[in-house]
Parts: structure tokens; sequence; C-alpha cells
């Protein structure tokens, strides 16, 4: 068997290769922020050093050179780093979109750091000529960061180029950059191997686990064959089903539920029925989010939530709200005329303006506004939904072009 056919790992499912990494993703962060923590003592003890040296020379302390330049340029690289990571751990809820631009920015550091090793390499050919700036930052990424082939091999290229296109203008000997050449080559093969080495091992651990979680949870699903665990599962699976129909942050109905509703309203009745659904979002709740924060946005959500829930439970009883997504909420209720879901809606407006939550930079109104969008259709399948909700979505649009803080409702041209 060659050493290459030992290196590869066997193609697992997508999910599985997602979930392994994600939780590289987590290791790395760690092994990452224990790393930049250490760059930026050592780099501290580099610059005090070069200070100390100027002041017992008697030289200009805050002369700029080469090397002062690249020892700040690292530790603030460093800092950055880690305050990066920390914004990333603080989020409740990751997107696939968030982690997707958290993994992007993570890497970019990654290769800044290697290419850094690059620069002082080629800066190290005028005075030392050894390569041990590159050579080290290679081995630490290769060791502490544990990736996929593509990735590691995405993260060499940039600042390989660097080192290899550079040597032969910063190092004068060809004979010198020859032998660079040659002993940087046999380096990387073998940090590219450590690398895949680890991968490998990582992953294999990995897959094992869940393969032994999998086995443990099908042992466990035979074993409660019995009334008593039937019971229990047939609770549990009730209460599971109610928690997948309630959004976790604002604990009313999410767009399952909201689904579910409107399927149910309609299989109840043999003849279409009139539905009036009104969509609604916050007024620059981006800005909100950007200048309060995250945790106070979603302190926002839960009490319009709250709001739109009391107002729909207190006013028209049939109807049901959800959280259909984001700062979005949408009511649905059947046999409503328009002037009953202007009112239901307006009240809605008037109640989250009564709350007064304060919203600066808002250019709507001092306090969290609302703008609301209504249509209403008979509709005898689930089919006739989505084109309703376009409609109001519309409804909301021109709400919004009209100043925001008010209802629109959809009008047929």
């Amino acid at each position: 068997m060659s050493l290459f056919h030992f290196l590869r790992v066997s193609e697992p499912s997508v999910e599985k290769r997602q979930l392994l990494e994600r939780q590289l993703l987590k290791e790395n962060i760690q092994r990452c922020k224990l790393f930049a923590s250490i760059v930026i003592v050592f780099e501290a003890i580099l610059i005090m050093m070069t200070l100390y040296t100027r002041f017992s020379t008697q030289q200009p302390l805050f002369d700029l050179d080469f090397y002062l330049i690249m020892y700040l340029t690292l530790m603030i690289a460093s800092v950055l780093m880690i305050l990066f990571i920390r914004w990333f751990e603080k989020s409740k809820i990751v997107s696939s979109r968030r982690y997707t631009f958290f993994r992007a920015g993570l890497l970019s550091f990654v290769v800044f750091f290697l290419v850094w090793g690059a620069v002082v390499t080629l800066g190290d050919q005028k005075e030392y000529g050894h390569v041990m700036a590159f050579v080290v930052n290679v081995m630490c990424v290769s060791v502490l960061f544990h990736a996929t082939n593509k990735t590691i091999l995405q993260l060499y290229i940039l600042p390989i180029a660097v080192l290899m296109i550079g040597l032969p203008y910063f190092q004068p000997s060809s004979a010198v950059v020859m032998g660079h050449y040659i002993n940087l080559s046999v380096f990387l093969f073998f940090c590219w191997l450590a690398s895949r080495m680890l991968y490998r091992s990582n992953a294999t651990n990995f897959y094992n686990k869940l393969l032994l979680t999998e086995t443990n949870e099908s042992l466990a699903l035979k074993i409660s064959e019995n009334e008593n665990i039937n019971r229990k599962l047939e609770k549990a699976n009730k209460q599971l089903k109610e928690l997948s129909l309630m959004d976790e942050l604002t604990r009313i109905s999410n767009r399952r539920g909201y689904y579910d509703y409107v399927r149910e309203g309609i299989e109840k009745s043999n003849v279409p029925r009139k539905l009036s659904v009104i969509i609604l979002d916050i007024d620059a709740f981006k800005l909100f989010n950007d200048h309060y924060g995250h945790l106070e946005g979603d302190n926002v959500l839960q009490r319009v939530a709250q709001t739109i829930n009391t107002c729909v439970d207190d006013t028209v009883p049939g109807a049901f709200a959800a959280r259909f997504g984001g700062e979005e909420f949408v009511i649905a209720s059947f046999d409503l005329d328009s002037l009953e879901v202007y009112e239901l809606a307006n009240l809605i407006r008037q109640s989250v303006t009564q709350l007064k939550i304060i919203h600066e930079y808002s250019s709507v109104s001092e306090y969290v506004t609302i703008s609301l969008g209504f249509a209403t259709n008979t509709i005898s399948n689930m089919d006739e939904l989505q084109p309703l909700m376009e409609a109001a979505d519309q409804a909301l649009y021109k709400a919004k072009t009209l100043g925001r803080n008010q209802v629109a409702e959809y009008q047929t041209t």
C-alpha cells in the first residue's frame, strides 16, 4: 500500500464531512487563540529588546526600521485575530453565511501569518541569509491548523509564491538561492505530509465516534421496546413536535407552525376559505443591531413578538402569529374582512410603538417601530398561499416606501 493511499481518508457522507469541518473549526479556533496570545507576547518582547538596544546605543527609539515594523504588524494582526474570534464566539445563533464569513476571515489571518514569515525571510537575505522565519511559520501552521488537503494547499500558495519569486531579488548568491529552493521543497513536502497525517488522525477519530454514537442510539432504540418506554416516547414526541413549531428566541410559533396552521384551516373546510395574511418587520432593525448590539436586538425581537401575540390573542382569538425569519413576522387569520384585518394590523403597530423602545438611529421615530402589509384572498389549497404572501409582501414594501411605521393593504391593479 502506497504512502499516498494511506493518507487518503475514505469518503464519508456530506453531512458527516460538514460535522467534521465544524468540529475542526472549533478546535482550530482554540489553537489559534492560544497561538496568537503567544505571538503577542513574543513580539512584545522583541519590540522591547529592539527599543532597549537602541536606548543602550543612544539611537533614536522610535525610528521604524524593517524589523520593528514587521514585529508591530504581526502583533497587531494577532490582536485582531483574537478579537475576531471572540466576536464569532459571542454569537448565539450562527447562520451558514456568518459561519462561511468567519471561516474565510480565520483562513485570511493564517495566510497573513505565512506571508509575514515569507516577507521577513526575504528581508533576512540581506543580513543573515537564512529562511528560519518562514520555516517556523509553516511548521506552526502545519501542526496547529488542521484542515483538508485542499485548504492547506490554499494556505500555502500565496506565501510560497511570495518567497520563491522574491528570493532571487533579495539573495545575491544564486548558489544560496538554489540551496534554499531545494531545502524548502523538502521541508514543505514533510510539512504537508505531517498536516495530512494529523488531519487523517482527527478525521478517523471523529468518524469512529460518530459510528459509535450511531450504534449506541440504535441499541437504545431496540432496548426501548416495552409499553412503559413507548408511553414515554409518545409524550416526548409530542413535546418535541411542540418545540419544533416554536421559535427558540421569541417563544412564539415559527414558520413551520404557520404553514401547519394554514394547512389545517384549509383541510377542515370542504369549500375555499378567505384567508388574510399580514407581514411585518421592524423598521431599521439592522441599524439597531449595529449600534446597540445583537443581545439588545434579540430583546427587541422577543418584546415585539410577545406584543404581536398578545394583540392577536386578545383581538382575534382564531388568528395565528409566527416569526417568519430575522426581524420579519407573519399573522394569518381566516374569514376576516379587510377592515378587521386593518384594525388588527394597526393595533399591533400602535402597541409596538407604545413599548417605547429607544431607537436613536431610526429615521422613522425615536422609538422602535414596525411596518405592516396585508392581503386577503380566497384559497382552497396550499399552492395558493405563496401568491397571497407575495401580495402581502408587496403591501409591506408599499408601507416602507410611504415612510414606514404604517399599515398598507395590497391593491390589485
